[in-house]
């Protein structure tokens, strides 16, 4: 369906939900590059120009004992300029590898927000679609109540024709009139129903109410029918294609990494650093300079922390634990999930051949009774039985074509909405905010 197609990627490129995932990877590529910079030595520059006035006296504290009369004899007092700069470097060597194993988790961690991504543009889609269909059929509804109108109103119209005549009781006549009002009630309500449904696919897709109405002009009250290829075999490595669990399982690598930065936290560590500085201090066109500079190692060793680094190393295996029945549970359920859809799959395919031979021939049994009552063979209760039994059929087709439809739209969601491991994430600059902006390529298209 091209206009399912257009919704689909008008909310995928204007959805704040999509938006905010996209936000989430770059904070997770911005942990990486955080995680990386520990791996190498720090540099850290400062510079200080201070200047200060009024010294008296024989001696000139801060200058090794010179005085102010040695800088400058014929001064007794004098403004000083002292210019200071230094740098800093240090490294903490990875001697237990903690900074590598943080590394490895903020990896895990940006994967899994990748595919945390492609899991909502998955289940965006799969609401626009499902909304959708609900929207076709809504409209197909409001068909089936606007002809039982036009129908009960013939009906209300030859009754009242026979009722004047004295063939018919005013019973009938007050039946044939109530039919009618039941008729009205029912089509305003599913008109109502069906405001509500263009509400919400404007909320999700972000496309003006009358633009979108212009497109659902096209092939009004079709429910989208599938391609006739009966129930698909899905086989089972199907399921790790799903993002939801290439997620969890990212998460389970990002947790085991944090053991390995809780354990090292407990070990030695060495740090190298050094440092350069130059002072100049100036006093009545005298200065004097001097230069320094310092480098050693030096040991950082936990001896007694009240069990504090034990409770980190426990905290980061039971969250170690929390993740990998996170994991197994997505497993159950992405299998629970596809074989609930082929379940419905199976059965809606079935019963739309049911549903259509039976609407065909309800339709069949009214027009024959509507026959036989503009003849005066039949009484307006048996039509109206006929009728009502005849409405029921139709609506069912219209559900059971619905069924079918999102049967399908559960199974795309179910197996990971065509997502691959090599599917193309987000660029780190993608910014969501006009219906142009694509957020990456398009994957999650439902039609």
């Amino acid at each position: 369906d091209p206009v399912l197609t257009q919704l689909v990627e008008h909310a995928d490129a204007t959805s704040p939900t999509i938006a905010q995932a996209v936000g989430r990877v770059r904070e997770a590529r911005a942990s990486v590059s955080t995680s990386q910079a520990a791996l190498f030595p720090q540099l850290k520059g400062s510079g200080s120009a201070t200047r200060q006035g009024g010294f008296g006296g024989s001696q000139f504290g801060g200058v090794g004992g010179l005085s102010a009369g040695a800088l400058n004899p014929t001064l007794g007092l004098g403004t000083i300029t002292t210019l200071a700069a230094q740098v800093d470097a240090s490294w903490e060597i990875d001697l237990f590898g903690g900074k590598r194993r943080s590394l490895e988790g903020a990896d895990a961690r940006l994967t899994a927000s990748e595919a945390d991504w492609h899991d909502a543009r998955v289940s965006l889609a799969a609401e626009v679609a499902n909304t959708y269909l609900q929207q076709r059929e809504c409209e197909a509804l409001v068909n089936i109540g606007a002809a039982t109108l036009s129908s009960r109103q013939e009906t209300l119209q030859l009754t009242e024709r026979k009722f004047h005549a004295g063939f018919v009781a005013p019973a009938d006549f007050a039946q044939a009139q109530a039919t009618v009002g039941d008729a009205v009630n029912a089509l305003e309500g599913q008109r109502a129903q069906c405001a509500q449904g263009i509400d919400k696919l404007v909320t999700l897709t972000g496309i003006d109410q009358d633009a979108l109405n212009g497109l659902l002009s096209k092939d009004s009250a079709q429910i989208p029918a599938p391609p006739d290829a009966g129930v698909p075999d899905v086989p089972a490595q199907v399921l790790s294609q799903r993002p939801d669990v290439s997620s969890a399982e990212r998460a389970v690598a990002g947790a085991s990494a944090d053991i390995g930065v809780a354990v090292a936290s407990r070990l030695p560590s060495i740090t190298l650093a050094g440092s350069i500085g130059i002072n100049s201090y100036r006093l009545g066109g005298q200065s004097l300079t001097s230069k320094s500079w310092s480098f050693g190692p030096s040991v950082s060793l936990p001896i007694f922390d009240g069990g504090t680094g034990a409770a980190r190393v426990e905290t980061a295996r039971a969250r170690y634990d929390q993740a990998l029945a996170s994991y197994r549970g997505k497993v159950r359920q992405a299998v629970q999930e596809v074989e609930d859809a082929l379940v419905r799959l199976d059965a809606s395919d079935r019963r739309v051949d049911a549903a259509t031979m039976a609407d065909a021939q309800y339709a069949k049994v009214l027009e024959a009774s509507n026959a036989r009552y503009r003849l005066g063979a039949g009484s307006l209760l048996q039509l109206e039985d006929v009728r009502r039994t005849a409405l029921q059929a139709s609506q069912s087709l219209a559900a059971v074509k619905l069924e079918r439809a999102q049967a399908w739209v559960a199974l795309y969601k179910a197996v990971g909405g065509g997502w691959r491991d090599d599917a193309p994430n987000p660029d780190p600059d993608t910014k969501i905010t006009a219906p142009t902006a694509q957020g990456g390529a398009h994957t999650g298209n439902a039609s």
